[in-house]
């Protein structure tokens, strides 16, 4: 959505919008004293807004209403494991428009790209670019772990799948959340196909091989048409 805008700084009952969203709200929207827009923090509310004052860094809006956004919040969470950068940036965004909650990112075997927390804040605009692209309200969580956090992670959740190249399972119905681990580029090593194979269902996604992030849509789209 071209008129949908994130923000963070709130004082009373008057909302800023700054940095980059003040930027595409002045020079891409031509944005007016009294104009109407819709924005977000993250919290799970649509927020409308009244502009009151456009000032040289912030634009100053006055709360009308907040609602609750139409994404009901639906518990799925992604273990991806670390993508070149732009394959990743790309997964981020798949996901996060797909309503994924929480995107845990680790390091596989197979693993060629590293991560820092410079690349972690990009692919956090990321994430909240793709919720105004979506128009859901709450932004999906990333986080870095190692495969030990990972495996403490999964060993406490119900309805884990792990997509498999070699797998020849389709996903069958079920109910509730739901996790998924998908691999990276080179695809998993074989000791982690045992270790994965322990915690989780192992789900085939089809006949083909698929990059990274087709993956990402593929399995949770799958995971998501059959449960009940």
């Amino acid at each position: 959505m071209d008129n949908r805008y994130y923000f963070t700084k709130v004082e009373n009952n008057l909302v800023y919008i700054e940095n980059q969203e003040f930027s595409h709200l002045t020079r891409v929207r031509r944005a007016k004293q009294g104009d109407e827009i819709v924005a977000f923090n993250g919290d799970g509310f649509d927020y409308n807004l009244k502009i009151n004052k456009l000032n040289k860094n912030d634009a100053e809006c006055e709360i009308i209403n907040r609602t609750p956004n139409k994404a009901v919040e639906e518990n799925i969470t992604v273990f991806l494991a670390m993508l070149k950068n732009e394959a990743l940036s790309e997964a981020i965004d798949n996901v996060c428009e797909l309503n994924v909650t929480k995107c845990y990112l680790f390091e596989a075997d197979r693993s060629v790209a590293k991560i820092d927390n410079k690349k972690l804040d990009k692919l956090n605009q990321i994430a909240i670019q793709a919720c105004k692209q979506s128009e859901r309200a709450r932004i999906m969580d990333i986080e870095i772990i190692n495969k030990a956090q990972m495996i403490d992670l999964i060993s406490k959740m119900g309805n884990v799948f792990f997509a498999y190249e070699d797998a020849i399972t389709k996903p069958t119905k079920f109910s509730g959340g739901f996790a998924v681990i998908i691999g990276p580029e080179g695809g998993f090593s074989l000791g982690e196909v045992e270790l994965f194979s322990k915690y989780a269902k192992t789900i085939s996604l089809g006949n083909t091989i698929l990059r990274a992030q087709v993956a990402c849509v593929t399995s949770v789209s799958m995971l998501k048409a059959v449960r009940v």
